[in-house]
């Protein structure tokens, strides 16, 4: 099957959708939301002006906000308390890495004091070698040096270009003598100290134990060491954003309760409308003695709809006690107390279209007479399509259908015919005498349809 609305094809569920906003069908099993007083609040809500939904939809933004602040409290406070069970655990590894004193660099400057003292020996044999190959003996690369450039300066008055080269065997003896002198500093400094040795080899097995566990370089031991810290202040220390959203929540909370119990007095003064029109409209009915009330009880507790709590209470007959609409027993009752809300109602909602389905179940007489005008009534201000057995409600439609069930090639199917004034005379005298149709249930037919 295809669906359509305004030429586009739409799905099952977004036809429902759509045309929940269009017709109501009211049933013997459809009209059971109107007993359930869980819908009773929603149903009052409809009667309340625009300022009065617009005071209700500013509760609904408050709670919003209110869901927001509970978040993010239960998200500080919750934080918080994680940090609270693993406080030993940050305290101990704050002092850990507190006591140890790192210093930015530190583990590169051990690593490099390490290979001078492991290597120390070698270093001292290596300095002396070179010391002594450079001016220890007479065959020493300074004095060998020494010797070129004396010859060279001799030549340098004969010729430019050997006066160039003592400048530079001249430049270079001196710069190998500097050298000379260095290593000698350095052979001085070089000391073999295994007691040094012994205590840097445990520096760095200390950082690198704390690397381990909390970073891998001294940067981020020291990253990690401030992020707990700042943890455990929160527990010394309330949290100013904490402070401020348990404000902001305060006086939201205030705010709530004074706007839910503005919109309640609201509600109850529709209430009292609403319990005046109802009533009247069952005395139209025949339920003269019935009395219908609204009844409100307050929770005092934070939700979308404000404080109040709805219920649809009835009295059907003299000296009896109001009791919850689903309590009424009678169908007929019921059939009433439905029609009559659905009129009340219809004033308020955008329902275009209204389907009764044997809105006549259990009731006769007088009583199927008064439905009947209220149909009738009703559907000055709505479309009302009506199925029914009871002839005075037909008699009063504009428009009669037939529907039978015809079986065909064995199988069952039902048919709609559309009746004219003639043929709808002529079944409305059949359903007063049945299948034999006489001049006197014709003569009632056409005085019910008020025709000659």
């Amino acid at each position: 099957s295809k669906i359509t609305v305004n030429g586009m094809r739409i799905t099952v569920s977004k036809l429902k959708e759509l045309m929940s906003n269009v017709l109501d069908l009211v049933g013997q099993h459809e009209h059971q939301y109107l007993l359930n007083k869980n819908y009773h609040l929603e149903l009052l809500d409809k009667f309340l002006d625009k300022e009065t939904l617009e005071l209700k939809q500013s509760i609904k933004v408050i709670i919003t906000e209110l869901k927001k602040i509970n978040q993010q409290v239960e998200s500080i406070e919750g934080e918080k308390f994680a940090i609270e069970e693993k406080k030993d655990i940050y305290e101990f590894q704050i002092n850990e890495i507190d006591a140890l004193n790192i210093k930015n660099n530190e583990d590169s400057e051990l690593e490099e004091e390490y290979k001078i003292l492991f290597n120390a020996g070698k270093i001292a044999e290596k300095l002396g070698d070179s010391t002594q190959k450079l001016k220890g003996t007479e065959i020493s690369i300074l004095k060998q040096l020494q010797k070129v450039k004396k010859n060279l300066e001799q030549l340098s008055t004969f010729s430019d270009n050997y006066s160039e080269v003592f400048t530079l065997i001249d430049k270079l003896y001196y710069e190998l003598d500097e050298v000379s002198y260095t290593i000698e500093d350095m052979l001085e400094e070089v000391e073999i100290d295994d007691s040094r040795l012994e205590k840097v080899i445990k520096r760095i097995d200390a950082i690198n134990k704390l690397k381990f566990k909390y970073g891998s370089t001294i940067v981020e031991i020291m990253t990690y060491r401030d992020e707990i810290q700042k943890k455990l202040s929160m527990i010394d220390f309330e949290n100013d954003e904490l402070d401020k959203l348990r404000e902001k929540k305060k006086n939201l909370t205030k705010e709530y309760f004074e706007k839910s119990n503005l919109l309640s007095e609201l509600r109850k003064k529709a209430g009292n409308m609403l319990e005046e029109k109802i009533n009247e409209e069952l005395k139209d009915l025949n339920m003269t003695a019935a009395q219908f009330k609204v009844e409100f009880t307050s929770r005092e507790i934070i939700r979308n709809k404000g404080i109040d709590e709805v219920e649809f209470m009835m009295s059907t007959n003299v000296g009896e006690d109001i009791k919850p609409l689903a309590k009424i027993a009678s169908g007929g009752e019921i059939s009433r107390i439905m029609l009559a809300l659905k009129t009340i109602f219809s004033e308020v909602d955008n329902i275009s279209l209204l389907i009764f389905d044997e809105i006549d179940t259990g009731i006769a007489g007088e009583t199927v007479k008064r439905v009947a005008n209220k149909l009738k009534k009703l559907s000055e201000r709505v479309q009302v399509v009506c199925v029914t057995h009871s002839q005075q409600i037909a008699a009063k439609a504009t428009q009669q259908f037939y529907i039978k069930k015809e079986i065909e090639n064995d199988l069952t199917e039902t048919k709609v015919r559309e009746l004219n004034l003639d043929e709808r005379m002529r079944e409305i005298a059949r359903m007063i005498s049945g299948d034999t149709i006489t001049e006197t249930s014709i003569k009632h037919a056409k005085e019910i349809m008020e025709i000659e």
